[in-house]
């Protein structure tokens, strides 16, 4: 855990302030660095005892003896959650020490800490962007992906949601982000990191709309904030072999995102996705998510509704039902989609998905 790189950084650091050398030692006594450069690599028996002992070691002339190749001075664990990760030594007559030792030794402490802690949350953010990629690119759930799942601090639960943000190049916004995804997403059950050359990833878990309310309400005041940045939100998916599709979702929004849009739902640019082959999982996904509730009555009463042109008069007669009957069923279709057959832009969606439908049962039989 106390690497070379970081113990000849204790060594440079702490030197600059005292006359005396400091000497940072492995537990298993090797001496990592040290101001004189002889000693490097010697084994330091003392530190050997401190390691055992979990307790500083004055070394003097009385006792020296018992430690070969060392020289007077003060020996005092590194600790780490109550483990010694290295000991650090100061050389010279101990009298001339006792007030500089404690302080030496919380200094030392502070930066081995943090080094620990920065390798730590490299490590899981190196693990965070493995585990994103290869689950919103497919890739099969093995032994391996799985292990790495399982070290993330929470549990990867349905339903999934994937958002996207980009940003222009100014160093501003760049810096502002990671510490603004830091705070908003403390001691959550969220996946983010920075996937590609100014682009974050989300990757929200266990996404009811109550709990993810609140971060969609954060990302919008953001992009208050800051008009340069881009949000594109994928759709809500149930499965994560389905994080695919919510992550192509996020890049068409994404692609259509504008300054002007607070942020960019996929829902409200899903027609784009469509202009691709009928068995495109976009396709496939579009029309069931639309239509899925709907009974065959339902069903019949909507595609007459589209023949008829949207005149209430003609499909009412068309379908010999009286026209309050009519309106009835439209507002009922409105309640159970979202979408308002009465009304221009969400009819084109209604129809586009009757036609998808309809398309894809004729080359089914």
């Amino acid at each position: 855990m106390l690497t070379k790189k970081l113990a000849e950084e204790i060594v440079h650091q702490t030197m600059l302030r005292l006359r005396h050398n400091i000497n940072v030692i492995s537990p298993s006594g090797v001496i990592l660095a040290s101001g004189d450069k002889m000693r490097v690599e010697n084994i330091h028996e003392g530190a050997l005892h401190v390691t055992q002992t979990k307790e500083t070691l004055i070394i003097n002339e009385e006792n020296i003896e018992q430690y070969p190749n060392t020289k007077p001075g003060i020996n005092m664990p590194i600790m780490y959650q109550d483990e010694v990760v290295g000991v650090i030594g100061i050389t010279g007559e101990s009298e001339d020490m006792f007030e500089i030792a404690n302080l030496v030794q919380l200094t030392t402490e502070i930066m081995t800490h943090q080094a620990i802690v920065e390798s730590k949350s490299e490590w899981q953010r190196k693990n965070n962007d493995y585990i994103f990629e290869a689950l919103v690119h497919g890739s099969k759930l093995d032994a391996a992906l799985n292990e790495r799942i399982q070290k993330l601090p929470f549990a990867l639960k349905a339903p999934f949601q994937v958002i996207l943000v980009s940003f222009n190049e100014t160093s501003y916004v760049e810096n502002s982000i990671p510490l603004f995804f830091e705070d908003l997403f403390y001691k959550q059950p969220i996946l983010a990191g920075h996937s590609q050359l100014q682009e974050y990833y989300i990757l929200l878990t266990n996404c009811e709309d109550q709990s993810c309310r609140p971060i969609i309400k954060a990302l919008r005041k953001q992009k208050q904030k800051l008009p340069s940045l881009q949000i594109g939100i994928g759709p809500v998916v149930q499965h994560v072999s389905q994080l695919p599709y919510s992550y192509q979702g996020a890049r068409t929004a994404l692609e259509f995102a504008t300054v002007q849009n607070e942020l960019t739902f996929f829902e409200d640019v899903e027609l784009f996705s469509l202009f691709k082959p009928r068995e495109s999982e976009e396709v496939q996904a579009f029309h069931h998510r639309i239509l899925k509730n709907m009974d065959a009555k339902q069903l019949e009463t909507l595609q007459s509704f589209f023949d008829c042109n949207l005149q209430l008069k003609l499909c009412a007669q068309q379908l010999a039902i009286h026209r309050h009957t009519l309106t009835y069923r439209l507002n009922k279709i409105r309640e159970m989609t979202g979408y308002d057959p009465q009304y221009f832009e969400d009819a084109v969606i209604l129809k586009m998905a009757c036609t998808l439908r309809t398309l894809q049962i004729m080359k089914a039989t």
